[in-house]
């Protein structure tokens, strides 16, 4: 019993002075503080956990990319058992699309064997109308240096302008109509080729209303005496400027070389008249009217689609004009 009571006492004298640091220890420390520190303590480690975790992840993963990548096949078979993909696979079949699809077969004339016939008969149609203006050119270039009546300059301001933009606008239509032929005498569709001719049909169009608008002073003055002016009839005795140097006594001579001159160049004019008839004239009227053959074809065929419709419409008017003015 006594030694009992020793270890009682001893034990008590040990206890009591930690339950009084305890109780100071409680008493100093505030519960907010306690509180914080745990939660700082959990917080920090989350983040070593998911760090540790990353780690992990990455260097058991890094030897082996082939298990991480997906086959591109599987993403395909996935896609296909999507619950409901059938029916969106259906509603899409149905959709219209507002513009056919193009195929690159399609810029190749060979793959539209219906279409060939009518773009080759374009092809001629270009080669031929360019060649036409190649003699309107040349034509015209005779009629500014040569031509009584529209020579330049001395005859008429209004007939020399007219035939100096006419040969201008002539070699024009030539590159404009060369352009054509590259594009349709080929194999497949020339873009390059189509927008020079487009330009320089423009250039040509604006070059024709200046070669119109000089012209027709001349051409719509129904009073003058175009006799005279050819040097057919009227009291002009003149004569060329070389007369004057010749002898009085050869004068019968000369006035024989002058009239075989004369002739000689109403004869060369007339040829050229009927250069400009046949080859620009005729030849352009009937190259006119098979384009506009063509061109109904084309506005029957892309009439549901509005611009190219316009666009073929216009052209048909603009070569049923055409073929009136080489008519008259």
């Amino acid at each position: 019993g006594s030694q009992s009571s020793h270890i009682t006492c001893c034990v008590a004298a040990i206890t009591s002075p930690v339950m009084e640091d305890t109780q100071e220890l409680l008493t100093e420390v505030p519960l907010e503080t306690s509180k914080s520190s745990w939660s700082w303590k959990i917080l920090g480690s989350l983040a070593a956990l998911a760090t540790l975790t990353v780690g992990v992840y990455s260097f058991s993963n890094q030897g082996r990319p082939e298990a991480t990548i997906a086959n591109p096949m599987d993403l395909v078979q996935d896609w296909e058992e999507i619950p409901g993909i059938d029916k969106v696979v259906e509603h899409a079949k149905t959709l219209e699309l507002k513009q056919p699809l193009r195929n690159l077969n399609d810029l190749f004339y060979e793959s539209q064997p219906e279409e060939l016939p009518w773009i080759r008969t374009e092809c001629v149609i270009d080669v031929i109308q360019g060649a036409a203006y190649l003699g309107q050119a040349v034509v015209f270039l005779y009629k500014a240096i040569k031509y009584d009546g529209i020579r330049c300059p001395d005859n008429s301001p209004a007939g020399c302008a007219a035939s100096i933009a006419g040969f201008i606008t002539s070699v024009t239509w030539i590159a404009s109509y060369l352009s054509f032929a590259a594009n349709a005498c080929g194999a497949a569709v020339n873009s390059g080729a189509l927008c020079i001719g487009d330009w320089t049909a423009l250039m040509a169009n604006f070059g024709e209303m200046a070669t119109v608008g000089a012209a027709v002073k001349e051409d719509c003055d129904f009073n003058k005496d175009w006799l005279a002016i050819l040097k057919i009839t009227g009291t002009d005795d003149t004569g060329p400027g070389w007369k004057q140097f010749v002898p009085a006594g050869a004068s019968p001579t000369v006035e024989t070389v002058q009239k075989v001159d004369a002739l000689r160049t109403a004869d060369r004019n007339r040829a050229f008249d009927l250069t400009q008839c046949v080859v620009a004239d005729v030849t352009n009227a009937a190259a006119y009217i098979v384009r506009a053959i063509l061109q109904i074809r084309s506005a029957a065929s892309a009439c549901p689609e509005p611009r190219a419709c316009a666009i073929n419409i216009m052209n048909i008017i603009s070569s049923f004009a055409w073929i009136s003015q080489f008519t008259s």
